[in-house]
Formats: C-alpha cells, sequence, structure tokens
C-alpha cells in the first residue's frame, strides 16, 4: 500500500502528469484571455486594433506550450510547470517575435476584410481560409524552432513553411486538432472542464503528427 503513496510511484507521476496538463493549458488559455477581452469592444475601429495588439500573447503561448509538452514526453514530469511555460514564452518571444506580430497585423487585415467584405459566403469563406493558413503557418514556424531551425525569425519562417509545403498532411492534422479542441469546448456541460486539458492534449497530438509525418525532419 505504502509504495501506491511513494514520491515516485505510478499513482504519483500519473497525478503529477495530468497536474502538467492542467497547467499547460490554463497558462495557454491565459495568453489568450487578453484577446477574448478585446473581442467585448465589439467590431468597431478600436475593437479591431485592440484584438490585433491583445493576440499578441497567444503566439509565443503556442510556442511555450508545445515546448512544454515537449519537455514532457522526453522527462515525463520536469517539474516547476509554471516557471517552465513562461521561460518558453519569453524564449519564444525573444526569437520570433517579429512573426507573432506579422501574424497580428494580418489578422487586423483579415478582420477588417470580415467586416467590410464579409457578408457575402464567398467572401467569408476566403476569409476563413486564410486565417486558417495564418494559423497553419504559426504552427509550423512555432514547430520548426523547437525542432532546430536556425537563423534568425525569416529563416526559421522559410524553413516551417517549406517543409509544411512538403508535408502537407501535417498543417491539415494541426487545423483538425484545433477544430477538435475549439469544438470540445463548446460541448454542453462537459466542455469548460475539457477546455482545462484540451490545449495540451492538442499540443501533445501536434508533436506526434510532427514526428509520423516527418515534418521535424525536414527542419532540423
Amino acid at each position: 500500500m505504502t509504495s501506491w503513496l511513494a514520491y515516485d510511484s505510478r499513482l504519483s507521476r500519473t497525478l503529477l502528469g495530468v497536474f502538467w496538463w492542467f497547467a499547460t493549458s490554463v497558462q495557454l488559455l491565459a495568453t489568450a484571455v487578453p484577446f477574448a477581452a478585446a473581442g467585448q469592444l465589439g467590431l468597431t475601429h478600436l475593437g479591431l486594433w485592440a484584438g490585433a495588439l491583445a493576440a499578441l500573447p497567444a503566439g509565443p503561448g503556442l510556442y511555450a506550450a508545445l515546448s512544454c509538452m515537449r519537455d514532457f514526453a522526453a522527462e515525463g514530469y520536469p517539474g516547476a510547470p509554471f516557471r517552465t511555460f513562461w521561460r518558453a514564452w519569453a524564449q519564444g518571444w525573444n526569437r520570433l517575435w517579429r512573426i507573432w506580430t506579422g501574424a497580428a497585423v494580418l489578422g487586423l487585415l483579415l478582420a477588417y476584410n470580415a467586416v467590410l467584405y464579409g457578408g457575402g459566403d464567398l467572401a467569408f469563406a476566403a476569409i476563413c481560409a486564410a486565417a486558417a493558413l495564418v494559423l497553419a503557418s504559426l504552427i509550423a514556424v512555432a514547430s520548426a524552432s523547437l525542432a532546430g531551425a536556425d537563423g534568425p525569425a525569416l529563416a526559421v519562417l522559410t524553413a516551417a513553411l517549406r517543409a509544411a509545403a512538403r508535408r502537407p498532411q501535417a498543417p491539415v492534422a494541426w487545423l483538425a486538432l484545433a477544430a477538435l479542441a475549439y469544438g470540445a469546448a463548446l460541448v454542453p456541460v462537459i466542455g469548460p472542464n475539457l477546455a482545462l486539458f484540451t490545449p495540451a492534449a492538442a499540443a501533445w497530438s501536434v508533436l506526434i503528427v510532427n514526428a509520423a509525418t516527418g515534418f521535424d525532419r525536414q527542419v532540423a
């Protein structure tokens, strides 16, 4: 009985793993809170610009979540989940801030297009497709940087897009995972509880996709 209560027991490791997933998910969601708050301003000039600025923390948050789950895959529970996440966030911002800023600018342009021209079905579909491409590009950049792509931000972006073009099944899977995670959060009653774990699960799945499709080998 005491072996089950030991610090290194299977039960303890499982509980620590669950906590790591929970902490990673919550911190990733925290980086998206400013964007959600800016959405309360509505489709005004102030709301669109505030939304673009508020989206900036989410890019490094994505990088940090992938980094944390990569550490978990390599070591099990590495410890210090909050310090680890924000250290990775700072690393992702310092190295790739030009990418996150460029994505925010593109998001602002897409938002204006949605407000001005998104009334038609075709225009709305085109805007949604462009937004999906931006999201896939950000996942590609974060994944490529963590997989060992060297050089400045533009070089990482180039390597990431080249790898995604050579392994198109990877970005398709990333977008499917993002849609599943978002859909799970909308499930009645249990959706909010699932949202405390699905972001980390999606990041974990992205890493599996990258390894299975050879995306990591393309950028290493």
